[in-house]
């Protein structure tokens, strides 16, 4: 007996999910709200950083005193200019009225630098001036004269841009777009042919992978351009932009799966992000707030995203170790997921 198949024939996942990411990426490339709060609202934001810097951050002239012979302080002081003085002591100790003190490392290649929490931007010159002063290829080690971690502007803000890049991919980018096909009836519509639900789904995920590799790319670029990270770290740097990028994306997919109104999602958009961004000190530092206030929030998770991207910034102040970071980071992404999953809904109409 022949078998008759009824029917039309199966396409492959495969071949199904190729074709709608093709499709999907040309979407996204096109959405000139999601390229703006991606791509070019992120930087104009980190530009607007560094100027802001530049014009309020103590620049200079600094009173330095090295440890060692006289002829390293005057190659130093030579190096500085600008009215900045440095002088040679017999040994490390307090220095009062001296931005940092500065004690060569030979064994190691490291200049450790006591700094007055009051003038942090000395390491930033002293990093600029390596290259005349006869240190060439030696490495900056800074803490505060009190002990404590210095707050480098630039090493808190570079990871709270990124942050802010990705969750505008998030929300601008996906849940939005999910929301206005569903309004438009595309989702109604792919969900009655061949292609299966899971890759109309998975095919959104390459064009935003791209999108933030490309973020990621100039982010790193500029970063390592201005010392605030080694060409080493990119490798863990792009790890824990993954797990990031993956825990965001399945927030857009929960809130893309159950909101209905294109204009209800963009609002929520617009008030979610200032709000996520100022309480999780990704663009303001928790240690504006209240230590009752700043240490619960620390552990939320995209506060601990920010934290995890500074792990790999020069001069970066964490308040976790990686590996915590990550685990609450993928943990919260699972969760996310399982949840988008149960209440994704393809239709305006509820079941």
């Amino acid at each position: 007996m022949n078998r008759v198949s009824l029917g039309a024939p199966t396409v492959s996942t495969t071949r199904q999910l190729k074709a709608l990411s093709r499709a999907m990426t040309r979407q996204l490339l096109r959405d000139p709200a999601a390229l703006f709060f991606t791509v070019v609202f992120p930087l104009l934001m980190a530009v607007f950083f560094v100027v802001l810097m530049q014009l309020t951050w103590v620049r200079g002239p600094f009173d330095l005193a090295v440890v060692g012979p006289g002829t390293q302080a005057t190659a130093l002081q030579e190096a500085l200019g600008g009215g900045s003085t440095a002088v040679a002591v017999a040994e490390a100790g307090p220095q009062p009225g001296k931005a940092a003190v500065i004690v060569p490392d030979a064994a190691s290649r490291t200049l450790r630098m006591a700094v007055d929490p009051e003038q942090p931007s000395v390491v930033a010159a002293v990093r600029a001036a390596l290259d005349d002063t006869g240190w060439q290829g030696w490495e900056v080690a800074a803490v505060g004269s009190d002990g404590s971690a210095l707050f480098d502007p630039m090493a808190f803000v570079i990871p709270g841009v990124l942050a802010f890049a990705l969750l505008s991919l998030a929300l601008t980018g996906t849940a939005s777009a999910l929301v206005a096909m569903r309004a438009s009836g595309t989702l109604r519509l792919l969900s009655t042919t061949p292609a299966r639900r899971s890759a109309v789904l998975l095919s959104l995920l390459p064009g935003r992978g791209l999108l933030a590799l490309a973020v990621l790319a100039l982010m790193g670029t500029g970063a390592v351009a201005g010392g605030l990270l080694e060409p080493a770290s990119m490798l863990r740097l792009l790890l824990t932009t993954a797990i990031g990028l993956v825990m965001l994306l399945a927030l857009g997919y929960l809130l893309g799966g159950l909101l209905s109104s294109p204009e209800v999602t963009n609002a929520i958009s617009g008030l979610l992000t200032p709000v996520l961004l100022m309480s999780t000190g990704l663009l303001f530092p928790l240690e504006l707030l209240p230590d009752s206030v700043a240490g619960p929030l620390s552990w939320t998770p995209l506060a601990m995203f920010g934290d995890a991207l500074r792990h790999d910034v020069v001069g970066g102040i964490t308040r976790h170790p990686l590996w915590l970071d990550w685990t609450v980071m993928a943990a919260t992404a699972a969760g996310l997921t399982a949840l988008a999953a149960r209440t994704f809904r393809w239709d305006t109409e509820r079941a």
